[in-house]
């Protein structure tokens, strides 16, 4: 039997059309996709997503959700889609047949598989995105092992965000020629406005991340409660929220330093923002996780302090490395070596003039390497070869 494929036939305008598969479009810690939508002028970008939140947080005039609103309706597909791996194609062919885009875009690997049906039926160029979870994690799984193996083979371009996650992805089935590396890019001009210039009578010390045992929360609390016990004119502003929550107040209030630290939850970007800010050292002492996860690349934040001319304390973990060169924008230990975190961190805590250098290195390099200029740029490139 012959498959049948629809008779499609990408927009003539001058303007590339890029359909991007987000779904939600967009928890509040995916800001770095909203910069790649936004700052690209040179696209017509239009988001197709099963439902919608944060719409306040993240304005953006072309997303299409199967769902106006989140309702048991929803859920139920959802849950169903969860199950057979795949979304129910009708909605998104609809829009894709009326907006007619040249190229398909999916965040994280499982919304490209999620879409896989369609991308079949419609055979529009395919770049997927991978963040991490999707490098390390899921691969371990027999079932994802497979899906990958049909997703290398059906799509074009698969982009990562630094060289280590590149090895990851070709250690899992990834052709090599069909791998690029596109640095994330953040929004430098916002971070640098945002530069307290101001007389400071503490340090500030940022860390972020509760919710998972790659961030290290547990070796930052740890370092800070040494730290502090020694340096008293410090505070650790902690951003987050999740199961490592009680673990780490558990530290702090047992090394005597809990009054040292303040903890913020999620807070929108202008407040994220606000207080990077005023930051002076972040800690970034992620992890490789018990089941496997890790970071796949760095944090965000890790890009987004050197930009802010922050130096990080941080882990050869993955692409850290990558972001932080060590000794010059920040200091970096092994993985769970607290003795020369705490090390690390008293140094900065205690040396001004270093933490100057060190920042003002961070915010040179970030503004060379890691503007989202420079990633649309890139970006576009790809969709343009792909067209």
């Amino acid at each position: 039997m012959r498959k049948s494929f629809i008779n499609f036939r990408a927009s003539t305008m001058t303007t590339p059309v890029i359909a991007h598969f987000i779904n939600p479009y967009l928890p509040v810690t995916q800001n770095w996709i909203y910069n790649q939508l936004r700052f690209n002028t040179q696209c017509r970008n239009i988001v197709l997503c099963q439902t919608i939140e944060n719409a306040e947080l993240f304005p953006f005039e072309n997303i299409f959700p199967a769902f106006p609103k989140n309702s048991v309706r929803s859920h139920l597909s959802m849950t169903f889609s969860r199950f057979r791996a795949q979304y129910f194609a009708g909605h998104y062919l609809r829009i894709i047949s009326h907006e007619k885009p040249h190229v398909l875009h999916g965040h994280f690997s499982w919304e490209s598989w999620r879409n896989i049906g369609l991308v079949k039926k419609i055979r529009l160029p395919l770049i997927t995105t991978f963040y991490g979870l999707d490098v390390n994690k899921l691969s371990r799984k027999r079932i994802w092992r497979k899906r990958y193996s049909q997703l290398f083979r059906i799509g074009n371009i698969f982009t990562v965000e630094g060289p280590h996650m590149a090895r990851e992805l070709e250690s899992i089935g990834c052709p090599r020629e069909k791998i690029r590396i596109v640095p994330i890019g953040v929004d430098i001009d916002k971070i640098s406005s945002c530069r307290y210039a101001g007389k400071k009578t503490k340090t500030i010390i940022l860390f972020v991340g509760l919710e998972r045992e790659k961030k290290g929360s547990l070796y930052a609390a740890e370092a800070f409660a040494r730290a502090a016990y020694k340096n008293h004119n410090c505070e650790m502003h902690i951003l987050g929220n999740g199961p490592f929550a009680d673990p780490v107040k558990k530290i702090l209030s047992k090394k005597g330093v809990l009054g040292k630290c303040v903890f913020h939850g999620y807070v929108p970007f202008n407040s994220y923002c606000s207080l990077l800010g005023q930051t002076d050292i972040l800690m970034a002492p992620s992890v490789t996780a018990a089941n496997g996860d890790t970071e796949g690349g760095a944090p965000v934040v890790v890009t987004e302090a050197q930009a802010a001319g922050i130096p990080v304390v941080g882990t050869r973990h993955c692409d850290i490395p990558n972001i932080v060169i060590d000794n010059k924008t920040g200091l970096l230990c092994e993985e769970r070596d607290i003795e020369a975190l705490t090390c690390n961190l008293e140094n900065l805590i205690c040396n001004r003039h270093l933490r100057d250098n060190l920042g003002e290195a961070a915010r040179i390099n970030a503004t060379e390497k890691f503007s989202i200029q420079k990633q649309v740029e890139t970006l576009n490139g790809i969709y343009t070869s792909l067209i």
